[in-house]
């Protein structure tokens, strides 16, 4: 029972940043909504940026144009990546 509550607050918080990406231009504004999550900065740099939130095992990747927006994006649980190590991790692009 326990595992499914996590499941579904996992899957909504995930819909959750995808809205979010997808209705901000600005990386600037997602990095602040992201922290606002409790999502924590793996890696923040000038083209790419990595954001976990650990609590719900969620990941976001993020390619950064360089004008401050984003040319793709990807929302993911460890267990997507895990299922997907055999090939391509892709981009969802913007």
């Amino acid at each position: 029972m326990i595992g499914e509550f996590e499941t579904l607050q996992r899957q909504a918080m995930m819909v959750e940043i995808e809205e979010i990406i997808q209705a901000t231009p600005d990386y600037t504004d997602v990095r602040e909504a992201l922290r606002s999550r409790n999502f924590i900065p793996e890696r923040d740099e000038e083209k790419i940026a990595i954001w976990v939130q650990p609590e719900l095992e969620i990941f976001v990747l993020l390619q950064i144009n360089l004008g401050g927006g984003y040319a793709g994006y990807r929302v993911a649980s460890y267990a997507d990546l895990e299922e997907s190590e055999g090939g391509p991790a892709g981009f969802n692009a913007r």
